[in-house]
């Protein structure tokens, strides 16, 4: 029997080449612009919706080559960014003006505290991190989140989505020892809350994204546009984004 290495997700971006391939790879797939394009209007109106007249402390965690950094860090008061891959930061440096970056895994050791933020984003990294990882990253996170502060994350394999669960299933058959991430967001919800954290909010993104067939960036635009306002559909996403706090919920 073959026998499957796993690598842990902490690994997985610091070999030297890593930086400039996840840069490439958000030039030349279209659906991943496509969801960059949604989630920069998302992160944006929750920047207005959540601290209009407030000094905003970003803390980007795994802000790999600084993509959701880069659109943060001209409309807050300081940026931070954090990531472990040297690689990926390399890439970041070029890109970020006024930003401190810093190359640590706050999941061993914490060097932030006890300094605080008030908002934290945390972009593509609790679905591939395996399980007891995501535990101890967010309640990292969650010790350097301001009482009032807002922890802003996304999950790119939504299990509600039907295209993941088609995919999720074709890979179980054909591979049932691999690796392919999923999360539902029931799972999203245990695991803010077991940091002491709550989602207030879910953005639900990217409703239409059959395997394998090329889709317009119109469509797929027009596609969540009438989606998103049906809030019953918002399981379905493929990449939902949350909001936490630690204030009571008002997502049911």
């Amino acid at each position: 029997m073959k026998t499957v290495t796993k690598i842990s997700y902490r690994d997985s971006h610091t070999y030297p080449a890593k930086g400039a391939e996840y840069e490439r790879h958000y030039e030349t797939q279209a659906w991943d612009r496509f969801l960059w394009s949604r989630e920069r209007e998302i992160l944006l109106t929750v920047l207005t919706k959540y601290f209009a007249g407030r000094d905003v402390h970003l803390l980007d965690f795994a802000c790999g080559t600084g993509r959701i950094t880069s659109l943060l860090e001209d409309h807050v008061t300081t940026s931070t960014g954090v990531d472990v891959s040297g690689s990926m930061l390399a890439v970041a440096r070029q890109k970020l003006k006024r930003t401190e970056i810093i190359e640590a895994d706050i999941t061993v050791d914490n060097l932030f505290k006890p300094k605080q933020f008030n908002l934290i984003t945390a972009f593509r990294f609790f679905l591939n991190a395996e399980p007891e990882l995501r535990s101890t990253a967010i309640e990292a996170l969650a010790d350097l989140l301001t009482e009032d502060g807002i922890l802003v994350f996304n999950n790119h394999h939504n299990l509600g989505s039907p295209w993941i669960k088609l995919l999720y299933a074709h890979h179980l058959q054909k591979n049932p020892e691999g690796i392919y991430n999923v999360m539902s967001i029931d799972q999203m919800k245990d695991l803010v809350e077991s940091a002491g954290l709550e989602i207030v909010e879910l953005y639900p993104v990217g409703f239409f994204h059959p395997p394998k067939v090329p889709v317009s960036y119109r469509l797929n635009r027009a596609i969540d546009n009438v989606a998103c306002k049906f809030k019953c559909l918002s399981r379905f996403s493929e990449n939902p984004i949350v909001v936490c706090r630690r204030f009571k919920s008002a997502y049911k």
